[in-house]
């Protein structure tokens, strides 16, 4: 009999992505061969392959020793590498149990009786739609995964929706209705897509953190209903949703169109608005900052108060009061390293949505009607 032996703290870490990418359940409820994770090391790697027909993933890990391929159930792989240790853990097969031994314990779980009956990942091949760094990658997921939706009712919104020119040029773009963020990058390997495709936003979203930590490229392949994301030490394989997405080019402002701004630091507001538990709160535009107000609006009763500096500020948005809901405000700012420009239709600013650019970034935000406030009200 072979042993193969994993590095403790990396396996357990490599099976919460998998868990986490392809949203994979232990509940007993949950058809048997859909709770599998089949692992295998062979020429010092070691691998770990979770498929369940909506998203896979191939995790891969320098290794010692050989093990042959074999499927047991996630949740009890996953508590037996727990209860080994972080040191070196051994797994080594053993007729229909699996031996996992560590510094800490000693275990074993039944091998799934059944392999044939586990879904196969589909390969996805072709020409790659995107080819790009891994830090450019994750950072342009990272800034428009944060406007996708959640709700499972209406899946047009919970992706990312990815077109390409045979230019080069990648856009992602993302909205819940309330957001929308939008962004574009170059790829190494110009293809246009023949249609754009739909990625569902958690799913893109896990594997853009994971390639962040790796060096190299990430290559984005499209075959029939799947999408492949190759990058760094794994492969997520998900079915592309197949919806229509919203069109949102006409939503945001035109390069000629004219806009108010100011610009602020996003990470101070970003930080303040977190701490905040209310449902909207009162933005209020000064020459030299912002001020914004939170409690109980409707009463008039305001709780927290804080200004955050602003510089270039549009003279014809000094004064102008808008209302945003906090926690989407927040999540749009935190995408940005350091400065970004806000800009607001010089028509009705309080009751159109604003903008929030930076770095090829934009995003846009719907306003929250205020008590007792008339449509583009200004302060005294």
């Amino acid at each position: 009999m072979t042993v193969a032996q994993w590095d403790g703290r990396s396996l357990a870490a490599d099976l919460a992505y998998v868990k986490r990418v392809t949203g994979l359940s232990a509940r007993r409820g949950v058809l048997a061969p859909l709770r599998t994770v089949t692992i295998a090391a062979l020429g010092g790697v070691g691998t770990l392959t979770h498929y369940n027909y909506d998203a896979g993933v191939v995790v891969r890990a320098q290794v010692s020793g050989g093990l042959e391929a074999t499927t047991v159930d996630f949740g009890e792989l996953a508590a037996a590498v727990k209860a080994a240790g972080r040191g070196v853990v051994e797994l080594e097969r053993d007729g229909d149990r699996l031996v996992v031994a560590g510094p800490d314990g000693r275990s074993s779980v039944a091998v799934f009786a059944k392999p044939e009956d586990v879904p196969v990942m589909p390969t996805v091949g072709g020409t790659a739609v995107l080819v790009a760094d891994t830090a450019v990658f994750a950072t342009a997921v990272g800034a428009v995964a944060p406007a996708a939706g959640d709700d499972v009712t209406l899946p047009m919104l919970t992706g990312v929706h990815i077109d390409a020119d045979d230019a080069g040029v990648v856009s992602m773009a993302t909205t819940d209705r309330f957001r929308l963020a939008a962004t574009e990058l170059a790829t190494a390997a110009p293809v246009t897509l023949e249609a754009p495709v739909l990625v569902p936003a958690k799913v893109l979203a896990a594997a853009a953190a994971r390639v962040a930590k790796r060096e190299g490229a990430v290559s984005v392949y499209v075959d029939g209903g799947n999408v492949r994301v190759s990058g760094g030490d794994s492969d997520v394989v998900v079915r592309a949703l197949d919806c229509q997405f919203p069109r949102w080019r006409n939503l945001l402002p035109g390069a000629g169109d004219d806009r108010m701004r100011a610009r602020i630091a996003a990470p101070d507001l970003a930080r303040r608005l977190k701490k905040l538990s209310v449902f909207s709160v009162r933005v209020t535009i000064a020459a030299a900052g912002v001020r914004v107000e939170a409690g109980d609006l409707e009463t008039g009763q305001v709780s927290t108060t804080f200004d955050v500096a602003a510089h270039d500020v549009d003279d014809r948005v000094v004064g102008v009061v808008a209302g945003y809901n906090p926690e989407y405000l927040a999540s749009l700012l935190a995408c940005a390293p350091g400065e970004v420009e806000l800009t607001w239709s010089p028509t009705a600013p309080a009751s159109r949505p604003m903008t929030i650019e930076f770095d090829g970034v934009r995003h846009l935000l719907m306003p929250v009607r205020l008590p007792g406030a008339e449509p583009g009200a200004a302060a005294a």
